[in-house]
């Protein structure tokens, strides 16, 4: 399922992402690589929210890696490279991305693609795809503020939790 979604993803990007100005949403592809590879760090120690499984194909850590370094970034390319600068379609943009994201989690979840441990379950996966948009759009427009805020979500669910 891992390589269906990789195959798409690229294909999607493709098709809608912005090639011509794609170094203008690097930083931010970056930002959303860095910040899932911390969440692995941090809970490799101690112990995971959320677990993408292995397939007879792809190692748990390819799966990461797969995550990591091609899915996430490029829908967050995507992402960007279509955000629409009316602020009345603004809102509206955001909830189509977010609806389907939760729905893909969803659906992962009920297919096992998907685990949820230690107190985690699809309310706070919602709670976190709600955050994670504006955070990335946030991050292209004022890198540091969305840098100062994503320390303040991190204690946040790192207390909530119980890792700190």
């Amino acid at each position: 399922m891992h390589i269906i979604i990789i195959i798409l993803v690229i294909f999607f990007a493709l098709l809608k992402g912005n090639w011509k100005n794609w170094e203008d949403y690097y930083p931010t592809m970056l930002y959303i690589s860095l910040s899932t590879f911390l969440y692995e760090f941090i809970s490799h120690s101690h112990f995971h929210l959320w677990e993408l499984q292995e397939t007879s194909i792809l190692s748990l850590m390819n799966v990461h890696f797969a995550h990591n370094l091609i899915i996430n970034p490029l829908l967050a390319f995507v992402f960007l490279s279509n955000y629409p600068s009316r602020h009345k379609k603004q809102l509206i943009y955001m909830l189509k991305w977010i609806i389907p994201f939760l729905i893909a989690e969803w659906v992962g979840e009920r297919f096992r693609i998907l685990t949820y441990h230690n107190g985690w379950h699809f309310g706070w996966s919602s709670l976190f795809v709600i955050i994670m948009f504006p955070m990335v759009r946030l991050h292209h427009v004022k890198k540091l503020l969305a840098l100062i805020l994503s320390v303040f979500f991190a204690v946040f669910y790192l207390t909530i939790f119980k890792y700190i």
